[in-house]
């Protein structure tokens, strides 16, 4: 059976993946043997699992290679497509304080892009010791390899930082030294170029509470269970048709 496939533009605009034609980056629906594989994915192991997931859907690029940004646009998009734009999460007013039921249209949600010509590794010049770092984006291979030094019980917390200092000279754990070294005005100027760069679905919506009629902004969560519904949202997406 052909596999029908639609080409997707992602929120980085392909800008930071060398050799890779934005035309040609093209992701199907899920199928029962990706299924399959979603129902081992649990929060602890969903790098490793999704990426696996996304080799059997995605052409034109490697998951592995994809921007955190991108690689939540993607998630989003199955769900969507695969399943219902329609997601269901319970929120408390911050006006009455009383818990509700919001459905969130994932399809509303606003995707931030990274600027036009966007280039990387980025030059930072540090303000306090003057040095100039080369940065690039995380992706989901610093992801998992984050997690593997997390499960080992150590901190990460400058590790992943590192992972982002394009540096031939210098191997991770000389670059983490590099960090615990730095001043914090300095670190802290690499963290704002992450901070700055954050691109892919922004997950929050505005709401209205069925209590009080009160409005505001919630976040909505980005949960496994948005790649493979059971329960009450399978109820509510299936209907009366089974």
């Amino acid at each position: 059976m052909d596999e029908k496939y639609f080409q997707i533009e992602l929120p980085s605009k392909c800008m930071v993946y060398k050799d890779v034609d934005p035309s040609v980056v093209e992701i199907r629906t899920f199928k029962g043997k990706d299924e399959k594989l979603i129902s081992e994915i649990s929060s602890e192991n969903f790098e490793k699992k999704f990426v696996t997931v996304l080799k059997q859907v995605l052409k034109g690029i490697d998951p592995l290679q994809l921007t955190i940004g991108d690689e939540l646009h993607l998630a989003l998009w199955e769900t969507i497509n695969s399943y219902s734009k329609d997601f269901f999460v319970t929120h408390e007013c911050e006006h009455c304080w009383k818990t509700s039921e919001v459905t969130v249209d994932l399809s509303t949600l606003e995707v931030v892009t990274l600027p036009e010509g966007f280039e990387e590794p980025k030059e930072v010049t540090l303000p306090e010791s003057g040095d100039v770092v080369k940065l690039r984006l995380l992706r989901v291979a610093d992801v998992i390899k984050t997690d593997e030094i997390v499960k080992m019980g150590k901190n990460v917390w400058l590790y992943r930082y590192a992972l982002s200092i394009v540096d031939d000279e210098k191997g991770i754990w000389d670059k983490v030294t590099y960090l615990e070294n730095m001043e914090s005005k300095d670190l802290m100027h690499i963290r704002a170029f992450h901070d700055k760069h954050i691109h892919g679905p922004k997950m929050e919506t505005s709401y209205e509470c069925s209590n009080c009629g009160g409005v505001g902004l919630m976040p909505v969560p980005f949960r496994p269970d948005m790649l493979l519904p059971y329960g009450k949202a399978l109820s509510r997406y299936t209907g009366d048709a089974v």
